[in-house]
């Protein structure tokens, strides 16, 4: 599912290379940055799966990946608070990626949350 997924985001963000994803399989990892994903200052993504649905994980990633995209083409300033224009973009963005791949893959929303 993740790598279809992924083929469908690179594409609709127009991306041809591939972001470095690591799967946060820990309960606590949301709590210490108080959200689901991150993506570091290496240009890395981190994510935590753990008791959530699969098309939440997906938003979160869509989410993320704008920001990478961000930072890469734009030289966007790396800004994490609520309201910020990045975030605002990140989060516009990923909400209408989910839209669209929702509405070809509706099968998804009745999967069961991941653990």
């Amino acid at each position: 599912m993740l790598k279809r997924f992924l083929i469908f985001l690179k594409r609709e963000l127009q991306l041809t290379y591939d972001i470095p994803i690591i799967l946060m399989d820990d309960v606590d990892f949301a709590k210490s940055i108080a959200a689901f994903g991150v993506i570091s200052k290496e240009n890395v993504i981190h994510l935590s799966i753990v008791n959530r649905h699969p098309m939440d994980i997906f938003r979160t990633l869509a989410h993320e990946f704008v920001h990478y995209k961000q930072h890469m083409e734009k030289g966007v300033d790396r800004s994490p608070k609520a309201g910020s224009p990045t975030e605002n973009q990140a989060n516009a963005k990923a909400g209408e990626i989910m839209r669209k791949y929702g509405s070809i893959h509706p099968e998804l929303f009745d999967l069961m949350p991941i653990r």
